[in-house]
């Protein structure tokens, strides 16, 4: 496992160094949306939770894309036979792709976190619930990426919905859009959405609808990579792309 982490994160700043000019491109439009949050959100109270709340989409938007375009991408290297023909198991190399993601990920984390502390916004004091409420919405997200991968072993590419989806989650998850202007219809189809949940608990709301939503989506990427993974090898469309 420490081999496969280690190879995978070297293979990931490898490909950033390739296409940084993308993944800066990328960032710049991020650190846009972040700059919008932080002075739309200034006479607000809750805007330490909102800039929590974006923080939180940032890491979720980078590790759901790494996982719908896994197969995809390795397959495009060609070495997506030689990964899956290795001693690891694929729930191993899943877990693995993950961390490495968030791991990548999190430095400009802490750098956007800097940005909103010289802009008036002291994340340290929200507490030891915001970080579990961020901890319970990743699992969440995870189990949604687990879907994500599931969904392109049988579809190929998932791309353009996961792109679409990652939007959704940025713009009506309770921190760009507030939570009271949004209409009932998509509150209700929120309650599956583990960042509005998140974002829900973070503002004192308990976290009864995070922990479902989470647990939801845990138990249904589960299901679904199980589930498309012995599909895919039983018909011989694993390689397939």
């Amino acid at each position: 496992m420490t081999r496969l982490f280690r190879a995978l994160l070297a293979r990931s700043l490898a490909t950033q160094r390739r296409y940084f000019a993308d993944y800066a491109l990328g960032l710049l439009i991020k650190v846009f949306f972040f700059t919008a949050i932080l002075y739309a959100s200034q006479d607000s109270p809750a805007r330490p939770a909102y800039v929590a709340g974006f923080l939180l989409w940032y890491l979720s938007a980078h590790l759901l894309a790494r996982m719908a375009n896994f197969f995809l991408e390795e397959a495009y290297l060609g070495t997506l036979a030689r990964l899956l023909a290795s001693p690891h198991p694929p729930a191993a190399i899943v877990a693995a792709l993950s961390l490495v993601e968030l791991l990548v990920s999190l430095p400009w984390v802490v750098v956007l976190g800097f940005y909103a502390l010289a802009s008036g916004v002291a994340l340290f004091r929200l507490g030891a619930a915001t970080l579990g409420a961020g901890l319970l919405a990743l699992a969440g997200v995870w189990g949604l990426g687990l879907t994500l991968l599931a969904a392109s072993l049988r579809y190929k590419q998932v791309g353009s919905f996961t792109e679409m989806l990652t939007f959704y989650l940025l713009l009506f998850s309770g921190f760009f859009v507030s939570s009271e202007a949004l209409p009932h219809a998509m509150r209700a189809v929120n309650a599956l959405n583990p960042l509005y949940q998140a974002m829900v608990a973070i503002e004192g709301g308990g976290f009864g609808g995070l922990l479902a939503a989470a647990g939801f989506w845990l138990l249904v990427g589960g299901l679904a990579l199980t589930s498309g993974y012995r599909w895919a090898r039983r018909t011989g469309r694993l390689l397939d792309y």
